[in-house]
C-alpha cells in the first residue's frame, strides 16, 4: 500500500535535504541554460533569414542583368525596317 500524503501535493519529507534555495539555484541555472540555448537557436535562425535575403538580392541582381542583356539581343535580332519608297 503507497505511502499516505498530508495536503494536496505529494509529500517531499525525508526525501531529500535539498534545501528551498539549492532548488530555486538549480532551477535559476537550469533557465539560464535553456535561455542561452534559445538565444543562440534565434541568433542562427536571423543569421540564415539574413543569408537568404543576400542570396534573394544577389539572384534579383543577376536576373536583370539577364533581363537587360536578352532585351539587347532582341534588339539585335529585330529585322531592319524597310527602305523609304522611292518618290
Amino acid at each position: 500500500m503507497p505511502p499516505s500524503t498530508s495536503g494536496a501535493g505529494p509529500s517531499f519529507q525525508g526525501a531529500s535535504t535539498v534545501s528551498n534555495d539549492e532548488v530555486l539555484a538549480r532551477m535559476l541555472s537550469r533557465m539560464d541554460v535553456f535561455d542561452t540555448r534559445l538565444t543562440g537557436m534565434e541568433s542562427m535562425i536571423a543569421d540564415r533569414f539574413q543569408s537568404i535575403e543576400i542570396t534573394q538580392g544577389s539572384l534579383d541582381s543577376r536576373l536583370d542583368t539577364v533581363q537587360g542583356q536578352l532585351q539587347t539581343i532582341l534588339q539585335l535580332l529585330q529585322p531592319p525596317p524597310p527602305p523609304p519608297p522611292e518618290a
